[in-house]
C-alpha cells in the first residue's frame, strides 16, 4: 500500500505542472467566451491568398511543439518518478525542489495569462483587419490602389487607399462585443433609439461612445497617422499630398450624433463612402507617382522615398 501511495504521489507531483498550465488556459478560454465575442464572424470572411496553407502551417507548428513536449515528458517521466519515490522512501521529501517547482509553476501560470491576453488582442486585431481588407477589394474593382500594413516610423498604416480623389489612411480598430451588452439588448433593455445598443458605437463631441465605455485615442491616432502619410508623401513625391484619415470598426453599427472630423465607419461602408470623398484632385501622373513611392516602401524595410 505504501508503494502504491508513493507512486501515486510521485505521478501527481510530476503531472501538476501540465495540469496547472492547462487549467489556466481552460479558465481563460471559458472567461473569454463568457464575456466577449468577436465583432465579425471569421468564417464569413472571404478567404485571403494562401489562407488554407497558413492554417495548415499553424496546425503543424502546434503539432510539432506538442510532439516535442510529449517526447520530453516520455523521457523524463520514469526518471522523475523514481527520484521522487527514492526521496519519499528514505523519509526525506525534497522540499527545496518542491518549492522551486512551485515558483516555476507560478511563473508559468502568470506567463500563460499574459500571453493569452496578448494573443486574444492579436486575434481580434487580425480578424478586424482581414474584414476591412475584404471590403477594400471592392475599391480595387473601381480603380483604386490598396496597400496593407504599410510600415511607417515605428508604427504601421493598416490600409492605404490611393485614387484620383485623394489618399486615404485607414485605421482599423477591433473591439470585442461584450456579451453583457448583447444580453441587455436582447433582453429588452432601454438601449438607444436605434435599438442596436449591444453593438452600436456613436461619435459625439470628439468621443467614441460604445455601450459600456468611451474612447478618444483611436481618433487621435488616425489623425496622427494621416498627418505622417501627408508629410512623407509630400517629401517623397515633391508635390503636396493631403492624406485623409478614416477610422473603421468592423462588425459595429457606427453612427454620429455630431459631425466627425473625418469618416468613422463600419467596414461595409467603405466602398460606398471613399469614392464620394473629394479631398484632393490628383492627376493620373500624381497617382502613379504616389503608388510607386508606397510600393517601394512596402518592398523594402528601408524608408524608401525619404
Amino acid at each position: 500500500m505504501a508503494d502504491f501511495t508513493n507512486n501515486l504521489l510521485s505521478i501527481v507531483i510530476i503531472l501538476s505542472s501540465m495540469f496547472v498550465t492547462i487549467g489556466v488556459m481552460y479558465a481563460l478560454l471559458k472567461y473569454r467566451d463568457a464575456t466577449v465575442t468577436l465583432p465579425v464572424d471569421r468564417e464569413q470572411l472571404s478567404r485571403i491568398p494562401a489562407y488554407g496553407l497558413q492554417k495548415q502551417i499553424q496546425d503543424l507548428q502546434l503539432d510539432l511543439i506538442g510532439s516535442m513536449m510529449m517526447g520530453l515528458m516520455i523521457v523524463c517521466f520514469p526518471f522523475a518518478i523514481n527520484s521522487i519515490q527514492a526521496h519519499i522512501a528514505v523519509g526525506k521529501f525534497p522540499w527545496v525542489y518542491a518549492l522551486t517547482g512551485l515558483m516555476g509553476l507560478t511563473y508559468c501560470g502568470i506567463k500563460t495569462w499574459k500571453n493569452f491576453s496578448k494573443l486574444t488582442k492579436l486575434r481580434l486585431g487580425h480578424t478586424a483587419e482581414i474584414a476591412t481588407a475584404n471590403e477594400l477589394i471592392g475599391l480595387q474593382a473601381l480603380g483604386y490602389q490598396v496597400f496593407h500594413d504599410v510600415q511607417a516610423d515605428g508604427f504601421n498604416i493598416d490600409h492605404l487607399v490611393i485614387g484620383k480623389n485623394g489618399v486615404f489612411a485607414i485605421e482599423t480598430k477591433g473591439r470585442h462585443k461584450r456579451n453583457k451588452d448583447l444580453r441587455q439588448t436582447n433582453g429588452g433593455g432601454s438601449g438607444s433609439s436605434s435599438g442596436k445598443k449591444g453593438y452600436e458605437v456613436f461619435y459625439k463631441d470628439g468621443r467614441l461612445n460604445f455601450p459600456s465605455w468611451t474612447e478618444t485615442k483611436p481618433i487621435e491616432q488616425a489623425e496622427r497617422q494621416a498627418k505622417w502619410v501627408s508629410q512623407w508623401l509630400t517629401r517623397a513625391t515633391g508635390s503636396p499630398v493631403a492624406a485623409t484619415p478614416a477610422l473603421v470598426f468592423p462588425g459595429w453599427y457606427v453612427t454620429s450624433q455630431s459631425k466627425p472630423p473625418f469618416p468613422i465607419l463600419n467596414h461595409k461602408q467603405l466602398v460606398g463612402t471613399i469614392p464620394k470623398l473629394k479631398t484632393q484632385d490628383l492627376t493620373q501622373q500624381q497617382v502613379d507617382t504616389i503608388i510607386y513611392q508606397v510600393a517601394q516602401r512596402c518592398l523594402s524595410k528601408s524608408e524608401a522615398g525619404k
